[in-house]
């Protein structure tokens, strides 16, 4: 998949070039990383999500991703994790918010309504079985 660059439509990028641009650019990247009870329950709940999880083979730490790209790691919790209590999360920006809802929404992953906020985002937020809060969107101009 390739994708035009906004102000030069005649150049097209690749997610491979897009990522080599982002490294040598100088920008800033960052991958949370969410605590977690259990790692197995947790990446089964990830990839029945559809997210790629490689846990590490030391264990207690996991890596997530999606379509090849980082999204967030998962760190097996040190102390008591109460997931009720858990304000730990993150937010992935993606291109079709819609079709993100209505896949986790058949898969019975809990999800909460998609709705247009008012801070101009259309999002939705995934909660795992940690209490982790994924919230997913994008800007509700696009």
């Amino acid at each position: 998949m390739v994708v035009p660059l906004l102000c030069h439509a005649e150049v097209k990028v690749c997610p491979v070039c897009i990522g080599w641009l982002r490294a040598n650019a100088g920008l800033i990247d960052s991958t949370p990383i969410l605590p977690v009870i259990d790692m197995a329950t947790s990446a089964a709940f990830y990839r029945a999500a559809g997210f790629e999880v490689r846990e590490y083979e030391g264990g207690g730490y996991a890596f997530v991703s999606y379509d090849g790209e980082s999204v967030f790691d998962l760190d097996q919790a040190e102390v008591a994790l109460t997931p009720a209590t858990n304000g730990a999360g993150c937010y992935l920006i993606i291109a079709d918010v819609d079709a993100w809802h209505q896949r986790l929404q058949a898969t019975g992953h809990p999800v909460t309504p998609l709705e247009n906020q008012p801070w101009g985002m259309r999002e939705f937020t995934l909660t795992d079985p940690n209490g982790n809060h994924i919230r997913i969107g994008r800007s509700a101009d696009d």
